[in-house]
């Protein structure tokens, strides 16, 4: 889950108490109020019950799942104070799940705290993170690339589930309306807005403040918000995005967010209406703080009739005859002499950097400036695993400001308000500095002009315990010339550009006063110029608009923003950190120019990212609820998850700024980004995972790039699945080709961990966390390999498990498989044989050896030489069958038995999810775990105890990791829908998703921040798997193959699709026995097509051949069902409607699908479609 360099587990950062995890006796509580039901196995056949015949099945329409108790534990042989119940009721009826499976429409947020909470990111894919909310307006606003965490990832926690951001931004942005000329209206008027006006004359902001009904749809890419009040007589609709068209990622990668407001006169007489972009000047946001500096804007005239202001900024003058600097603080004694302390963080006094421990020079020098310096990391007491829950403050002598800017040198945890240093002036703390999650002290500067004369403090705050919950700080000083950077040093230093395209367009660089909405319109023009200290700067570009009664017109603008110098710090151990930049950089100058892109493609731009829009939503015929769900973490690529390099990287954390290295092991989970613009994965495996990260004399990958040399072997095999994956979403094989000896050699370093039962691996002291060197080789043979791994196996739960593990061999499993599938495809007959073989025989023992037949799961068999390592032992773990979700997803052969999977998929239902999660954990026997859901949320917990287990998976290991089964995950989550729905259990498949989508309502939390040790998770977009699995999707760009077996409503399909250089509409409709008629159309890029499959409603086994008539003859044998071919007629019909016979393909059918194979590839374009029917 979460491991990165800035925290200390086998020698990084401070080390944490290791509690002893407690024994829970009781079953189950003593009464009913908590809906549980201690129960016993059931009797013979009950589905997860000894004698339960393999496969069968828990009917969702019975409501009383089966509840294991002390009676069955007892029947099992197994101690009673083991078992720990589940509820027997999951809440679901009949109706609930047919709601859950119908289409109904669009989720509509009508109120204002939902509205509050949502914020769609809005920007392009790796170009920073801005937030839509529910009412319209911009928020968070993280394009400037800052130098610590403002908005969350740095205790990894994921602290943002049960306590959402606020909404709050940093900079003004907004829209207003202003009309004359309409019929007055008898509604009220909105209060507080200064004047507003109703009826035939008004002003009004263009969010929930200026209008009474406001309501948010969100169909990612696109949020809409719609305006209306009975006192405004111009109703708006706002479609806000930025340009995301699959496939395409320079044009979805663009650092802008467009807004379309469509205006409509609801009166009677004809409007005068003006609409009004306003936008303040962001550019040295932090830094402007720091050193002099001068705002400016100008108004620009973009490409393709635009107009605009773009904000600039540059340095300011030094001051004339600066006076003599002075040293506040310097540390260079033992005691806080003239400081005030409280608490017992800070110790007797400084420390020396030779007092510190070792993990504090990690990263170097600490860069203290004399001998001396204060942290609140109190390791003097001897036990630094407390060292970080010490709490305290140091609070200085009061001074009289008189120099321009304080500059202190701080370090520590990025903890705002939490643990930081403060300037206090009259009780109030005016400016604060933290960490940047690095103990290195760097110099930060408060420009304290406007407090010039006044009494201050200095305040040194520790009030956080847990992992970075300190600060460190050297030397205080006061000074008229702070050291400052040159302009193009600053990592928010750029330009920011607001632009209107339509030709009467009018801008105001800026605005003498911006405070109300009258002002954006009648204020007085602003300085050109101005001094960042003094005053902001902010101007508005306002397009005139004469509505007729009834008509509508659409006005398009756009923030474009150009902040291209990345924080390098944060990615110091990329290869070429020291030169690192934005991708968008290499592309445009300034802001101006991504406006100017927008004037000359904005519409092509808007209309791709609408088809796709209405091609994923409107035009499908799965739930509503479902496809939002489904996207929303694709959304993930536009926040500060994720970022794109120049040099062309593609680069992830975890979570917003949580754990380094496109981590193979989470980024293992996450199908969005593979599927939506399969170019960046493509490149990640190559330059990352087969290129930097790969040792080219084992085989071994490093499971975050240049943050953890060592292998994950859940990452590891993931590796080679996504390899597989990327090939299979390639147009041709020249990816495969390039990679596949590194591919291979990533195979045979598993097939050796096999035979050498994992020996060599991870020896490295630390090796899991960077600090060591873990990838030895394994030294395993063939002949000593069996298909199951057994040694060592760290994995994304954070730690190394030992034994046979159903969850990382059925991964391994996988592996071979799509390793033979790209033998397959490369020519390499031996080694796909080779890997067949050894599949086959991991298949085998998945389904005898690791089956545990009464409790109707697979069960991990602990090595007795590593009992003290973490493990799920007889638990029921949610991704013991992971190997088999990949296989489905990629076409490959079966990783678990059939029959055994669903029942083990039946019993996972039963045991994991929960009407309360949250409940669960008091008496599951596991200490801990964070907050994921919240009292009287259903979830699917990552791993119960049905039959005991819980106090010996603990182990010894770290309480941490340990808590991680008492949580609910969605990117695990996800992935046990995504088998559900393959394995055709499409209502506890809903089921599942729509637990996730509940707990991510707008009026609990944003919809769009799916959190797991921080926001924007990126294990999250394991959400498409569910959504591939529910279309029944399979693809090989390279073989021309495409097919689809729908799991919901098969007989009158409709749903988007994703292929190598385009995407479109597949259509199927399913009468009797063969008749169907299957209909693929491209909407945008190309498609080229060998070979079609689909779903019938008959059985059996034929062939045949067909001709463009339908005229095919039969052939074949049949194998049981309706044996007879079906009559098969392909047609390509073109953008113009004109259709092209394709003669001499041959249908053959086994059971019910049926694969069309064609004579010759054809190549669609976008607007042709392939109509393929049976008869």
């Amino acid at each position: 889950m979460f491991r990165t360099r800035t925290r200390r587990r086998n020698g990084e950062g401070p080390p944490m108490a290791v509690r002893t995890t407690e024994r829970v006796t009781r079953t189950c509580c003593e009464g009913t109020s908590c809906g549980c039901t201690p129960g016993t196995p059931g009797a013979p056949g009950t589905p997860g019950a000894p004698g339960a015949a393999p496969g069968t099945p828990v009917p969702l329409a019975r409501r009383a799942f089966l509840a294991l108790g002390a009676a069955a534990a007892v029947t099992l042989g197994l101690p009673p104070r083991n078992a720990v119940a589940v509820p027997a009721d999951k809440g679901l009826s009949k109706g609930r799940l047919a709601a859950y499976a119908a289409r109904g429409a669009a989720t509509r947020y009508g109120s204002a705290a939902a509205q509050a909470n949502i914020g769609m990111p809005v920007g392009g894919a790796g170009a920073g993170q801005v937030y839509l909310s529910g009412d319209g307006r911009l928020w968070l606003w993280e394009v400037f690339n800052p130098d610590s965490f403002p908005n969350g990832g740095a205790d990894w926690q994921g602290v943002h589930y049960a306590n959402p951001l606020p909404l709050t931004t940093p900079l003004r942005t907004g829209f207003a309306l202003r009309w004359s000329g309409g019929r007055r209206s008898a509604g009220p008027g909105a209060a507080g807005m200064g004047d507003p006006g109703t009826g035939s004359a008004g002003t009004r902001t263009l969010d929930g403040d200026g209008f009474r009904d406001v309501t948010f749809t969100g169909q990612y890419p696109i949020g809409t918000t719609e305006f209306a009040d009975p006192a405004v007589p111009v109703a708006v609709r706002l479609d806000a995005y930025s340009p995301f068209v699959p496939t395409a990622a320079d044009d979805s990668s663009l650092p802008a967010t467009v807004f379309e407001y469509t205006l409509r006169n609801t009166s009677d007489r004809t409007l005068d209406v003006q609409l009004l972009g306003l936008a303040e000047n962001p550019v040295c946001l932090r830094s402007r703080r720091e050193q002099p500096t001068v705002l400016g804007a100008r108004r620009f005239d973009a490409a393709g009739g635009g107009t605009g202001i773009q904000h600039t900024a540059r340095a300011g003058d030094p001051k004339q005859d600066p006076r003599p600097e002075i040293v506040f603080e310097d540390w260079e004694r033992t005691d806080y002499t003239g400081w005030t302390v409280s608490g017992t963080a800070f110790g007797p006094g400084p420390v020396t950097e030779a007092e510190c421990p070792d993990y504090f020079r990690r990263d170097g020098a600490l860069g203290i400036t004399g001998t001396r310096f204060v942290t609140s990391h109190n390791f003097r007491t001897g036990d630094s695993t407390q060292a970080d829950n010490q709490q305290g403050t140091l609070t200085s002598r009061p001074f009289t400001i008189e120099r321009d800017y304080v500059v202190v040198n701080v370090g520590g945890g990025a903890q705002p308000g939490r643990a930081c240093v403060n300037l206090v002036v009259d009780g109030e703390a005016v400016a604060s500095f933290t960490g940047r999650n690095a103990e290195t002290l760097t110099e930060h500067t408060w420009d304290v002009r406007a407090h010039a004369g006044k009494q201050a403090t200095v305040e040194i705050v520790d009030r956080m315990a847990g992992g970075w919950g300190h600060i460190n700080c050297d030397r205080i000083r006061f000074t008229d010339t702070p050291g400052g950077k040159p302009l193009d040093q600053l990592t928010d230093a750029g330009t920011f550009a607001l632009t209107a395209f339509h030709p009467a367009a009018t801008a105001r660089p800026s605005l003498a006063a911006w405070d109300t909405p009258a002002d954006w319109f009648d204020a007085a023009d602003g300085p050109a110029e101005a001094d960042a200290m003094t005053r902001g700067l902010a101007g508005s570009v306002t397009v005139p608009v004469r509505l007729a009664p009834g008509e509508s017109e659409t006005v398009r603008y756009a923030l474009t923003w150009h902040f291209d110098l990345v924080n390098r710090g944060l990615f110091a151990q990329l290869d070429g950190a020291a030169t690192l930049r934005r991708h968008y950089g290499t592309r445009f100058a300034d802001a101006r120019a991504v406006a100017a892109l927008l004037g000359t493609r904005g519409d092509e731009l808007s209309a791709a990212t609408r088809e796709f829009v209405r091609t994923w939503y409107t035009d499908s015929t799965l739930p509503h609820w479902f496809l939002e769900r489904t996207l929303a973490p694709a959304s993930t690529l536009a926040t500060s998850t994720v970022h794109r390099f120049d040099n062309g990287r593609f680069y992830a954390f975890e979570g917003l700024y949580c754990c380094d290295g496109t981590c193979t092991h989470v980024w293992n989970y996450a199908q969005s980004v593979a599927r939506l613009f399969p170019e960046l994965e493509r490149d990640t495996r190559e330059r990352v995972d087969f290129g930097v990260g790969f040792h080219a004399d084992t085989g071994a990958v490093d499971y975050r790039g240049e943050y953890g040399r060592a292998v994950a072997h859940d990452g590891q095999c993931g590796t080679i699945l996504r390899a597989c994956r990327e090939h299979q979403m390639a147009p041709d094989d020249a990816f495969l080709t390039r990679v596949w000896p590194r591919v291979k050699k990533a195979t045979e370093f598993l097939i050796g961990e096999d035979g050498a039962g994992g020996a060599g691996n991870g020896d490295g002291n630390g090796a899991e966390n960077g600090n060591g060197d873990g990838n030895g080789a394994a030294g395993g043979t063939d002949a000593a390999a069996d298909g199951i791994l057994e040694g060592r196996q760290y994995n994304t739960l954070d730690s190394a498990w030992y034994g046979e593990i159903p969850w990382i061999s059925g991964l391994y499993v996988a592996a071979l498989h799509a390793a033979a599938l790209m033998a397959d495809d490369m020519g390499d007959d031996s080694f796909a044989t080779r890997c067949r073989t050894l599949a086959a025989s991991g298949t085998a023992q998945l389904g005898d050896k690791l089956w545990n037949e009464r409790y109707g799961y697979f069960e991990q068999h602990v090595d007795p030489a590593h009992a003290d390592a973490i493990n799920v032992g007889r638990g029921c773990h949610l991704d013991q069958m992971f190997g088999q979700t990949y296989a489905f997803q990629l076409g490959l052969p079966r990783v678990f038995p059939e029959a055994k999977a669903r029942t083990a998929l039946a019993g996972m239902f039963r045991n994991n999810f929960l009407p309360d999660a949250q409940a669960y954990k008091e008496t599951s026997g596991i200490q801990g775990g964070r907050v994921y859901s919240t009292a009287g949320e259903a979830g699917t917990l990552l791993c119960t105890w049905p039959f005991g287990g819980a106090d010996t998976a603990p182990g010894s290991g770290d309480p941490t990791f340990i808590g991680y089964f008492n949580e609910v995950w969605t990117g695990v989550e996800y992935q046990f829908a995504a088998q559900l729905m393959a394995e055709g259990m499409v209502d506890e498949a809903l089921a599942v998703t729509r637990a996730v989508h509940d707990r991510y309502g707008a009026g609990k939390r944003n919809p769009y921040n799916e959190i797991e040790c921080s926001d924007h998770y990126a294990r999250a977009m394991m959400s498409h798997a569910v959504y591939l699995a529910a279309t029944g999707y399979e693809y090989h760009g390279p073989r021309g193959h495409l097919g689809f077996a729908p799991k919901l409503a098969p007989d009158d399909f409709a749903a988007a699709f994703t292929a190598a250089e385009g995407w479109g509409l597949y259509r199927q409709r399913r009468t009797a026995a063969h008749g169907a008629t299957s209909e693929i159309e491209v909407r945008y890029g190309r498609l080229r097509l060998a070979s079609f499959a689909t779903e019938l409603r008959g059985g059996g086994t034929a062939s045949g051949g067909g001709t463009a008539s339908g005229g095919g003859t039969g052939g074949g044998s049949a194998g049981g069902g309706d044996a007879r071919p079906p009559r098969t007629s392909v047609e390509r019909i073109t953008r113009a409607g004109r259709p092209v016979s394709l003669p001499g393909h041959r249908t053959t059918v086994t059971g019910t699908r049926a694969l069309v194979t064609l004579s010759a590839p054809v190549t669609l374009e976008r607007g042709d479609r392939l109509v393929v029917t049976f008869r």
